[in-house]
């Protein structure tokens, strides 16, 4: 395509540079105007051939290249999308749980990952604490997150160190 255009612009500079020139050394009178009637003629077959000679399969295969130019780019929006959705979803349940914590009476720090459920949905999957624990504190944080998340057991970790 870029081929195209740079074959079309260098036939329409070329061709009015010839005009001038030609222009120049016609004399006064009849010659002159024929040669300037000639001379916007060929600028005109200059400036519209190129699109005289496109033909339908170059057109539709150009059309196919911007359309999976398109779609790449509209793919690679989606991914960084739901990167920054999962991202800031992550992020909100955390801070729900450290201020959950707080209110409780516990000082934490935590980080969650999330998963999809089967219909696409994003979910707290995993959640890791780390703080200094005792026995009811990590009870309630472990209800906590399953009654207010759905993080089963199974999925919760606690580290022993300072948040």
């Amino acid at each position: 395509m870029m081929g195209l255009l740079r074959e079309w612009l260098l036939g329409v500079a070329c061709t009015a540079t010839v005009l001038a020139i030609a222009q120049s050394l016609a004399p006064e009178g009849g010659a002159k105007r024929v040669c300037r009637l000639a001379g916007g003629l060929a600028l005109m077959l200059a400036a519209v051939g190129p699109m005289l000679r496109l033909d339908g399969e170059m057109l539709s295969q150009v059309l196919e290249e911007h359309r999976d130019l398109a779609q790449s780019y509209e793919n690679e929006l989606e991914e960084k999308n739901n990167l920054l959705y999962q991202t800031f979803i992550e992020e909100a349940a955390a801070a729900y749980i450290v201020d959950k914590a707080e209110e409780m009476g516990i000082l934490c720090q935590t980080e969650v990952t999330f998963s999809y459920d089967e219909d696409g949905v994003p979910c707290p999957w995993e959640v890791t604490a780390w703080g200094v624990w005792t026995q009811e504190g990590r009870e309630a944080v472990g209800q906590l997150l399953e009654d207010d998340l759905g993080v089963p057991p199974e999925r919760q970790h606690y580290e022993e160190r300072q948040p």
